[in-house]
């Protein structure tokens, strides 16, 4: 598609005029030069006055010029809205894109917008065909590097939400190996692949892998000196190392956040690390000091009018009240929680479990089956699978404290069947 300095050149040469014609009384011959090689963008009273020695009316001259400013802006648009996650405006200005650009825009960029568009909606089956056709133009027509590497994250983001485990792990892997071939230099683009690799791994079970991923890109953060991506990053490296037991290695990440929090005066992040290492604190021992901790830290919550942290905090100071043996404390614990949290939360499953606790150090089994049961169901609708996998044991457990087998086996049957079914729905294969 021509652009407009190529029509101007062609209707200049067509009048039969020199650049020089053209110009006089209008702007200097070096302008029209400029204008003709796509340079320069004239002014409407410009176009107005060339179009006059042309002999041609202004709408046939800018025509062009017009639409491909129409095009652009609506482009620009689409881009703010994708940016501000703004799905579904977004989507009708970049298939007008699509259908209207003349090739002043990279077709490209405004395709692999578009699927990005497609995923941010869930329309999983359109964005995967839009990423497939990408990913054969990049890889049939030798495109850049970065294209290939893009669209291979997007696919594996794509198959996270999908939680097709195995899958995206491959995407994400293979993108990663073609950003080291490739030498390719965009940090931006190497974190957020290991950031996302390493939350695949994490929700499919592979802990130890997911940690050694996280600490790949820690030198990165480090030297763009990034203090707000570092604690972000060693809060997930204190939480994955603090579910496989490793209370040592992930106090140290929960301080090294905690550093990073202070640093940028962050409360709202701060607080959540607080949080971390007291709970880390009550699981090495130390109850008192760290139920100390959480009740000054459910102060500053219900200070900030932040109901959702303040019910997650309360919660785990019902967990160390039912350690400790304080079962009237852990009871109204969970009661206040449970008022604060949402509906549907994991924590509410954690509050149901903890219950169960309560029941049981009070001998009442009936109760203690009751809302282990509650808390097993909650876990799953929340997908908390390892949760749900250790409360369904804890389930078993109690129904062989009072020999009833059968019970305790139906339970563990359930779990395997449910654990089967969920390894199946995320492509791994045993």
């Amino acid at each position: 598609m021509e652009t407009f300095g190529q029509r101007l050149r062609q209707l200049r040469m067509k009048k039969g005029l020199t650049q020089i014609q053209l110009a006089e009384g209008i702007v200097t011959p070096s302008m029209v030069s400029q204008i003709e090689s796509d340079k320069a963008k004239p002014s409407y009273h410009v176009l107005g006055k060339i179009a006059e020695k042309l002999e041609i009316p202004l709408d046939e001259l800018i025509g062009n010029l017009e639409m491909n400013l129409v095009v652009i802006s609506e482009y620009r648009l689409a881009k703010g809205m994708l940016s501000a996650g703004e799905f579904s405006g977004a989507l009708p200005f970049l298939k007008k894109v699509i259908q209207t650009n003349n090739g002043k825009l990279d077709p490209f960029e405004i395709r692999y917008d578009y699927a990005c568009c497609l995923l941010g909606l869930n329309q999983f089956l359109e964005a995967e065909e839009s990423f497939q056709q990408l990913l054969d133009h990049t890889q049939s027509n030798n495109g850049s590097p970065v294209m290939l590497i893009r669209v291979l994250h997007q696919l594996g983001q794509l198959e996270l939400k999908r939680r097709r485990f195995q899958i995206a792990e491959y995407y994400l892997t293979n993108a990663l190996t073609q950003m080291r071939s490739s030498n390719l230099k965009d940090v931006d683009l190497q974190c957020s692949l290991l950031l996302t690799l390493a939350d695949i791994q994490q929700k499919s079970g592979q802990l130890q892998q997911a940690i050694a991923t996280l600490q790949l890109a820690m030198p990165i953060f480090e030297e763009r000196e990034d203090i707000q991506g570092l604690g972000n990053l060693y809060m997930k490296l204190a939480q994955s190392s603090h579910v496989v037991d490793k209370y040592e290695q992930a106090t140290d990440y929960a301080q090294r956040a905690q550093w990073c929090f202070e640093a940028l005066n962050s409360k709202t992040e701060k607080l959540t690390l607080e949080v971390r290492l007291a709970v880390l604190q009550g699981e090495m021992g130390n109850r008192d000091k760290a139920i100390s901790a959480l009740e000054s830290i459910v102060v500053d919550y219900r200070r900030l009018r932040r109901d959702e942290e303040t019910g997650v905090t309360v919660t785990e100071l019902a967990k160390l009240y039912l350690a400790s043996g304080k079962l009237d404390q852990a009871e109204e614990a969970c009661e206040a929680a449970r008022k604060l949290l949402p509906t549907v939360h994991s924590y509410q499953a954690w509050i149901a479990r903890i219950q169960a606790g309560i029941a049981h150090a009070r001998s009442q089994h009936t109760v203690a089956v009751k809302f282990m049961k509650q808390a097993a169901d909650c876990f799953k609708l929340t997908e908390c699978h390892m949760e749900y996998e250790e409360t369904m044991q804890e389930l078993s457990r109690l129904y062989e404290s009072q020999d009833d087998c059968q019970s305790a086996l139906r339970v563990m049957h359930e779990m395997w069947s449910f654990n089967r079914q969920a390894r199946e729905q995320k492509g791994i294969v045993l």
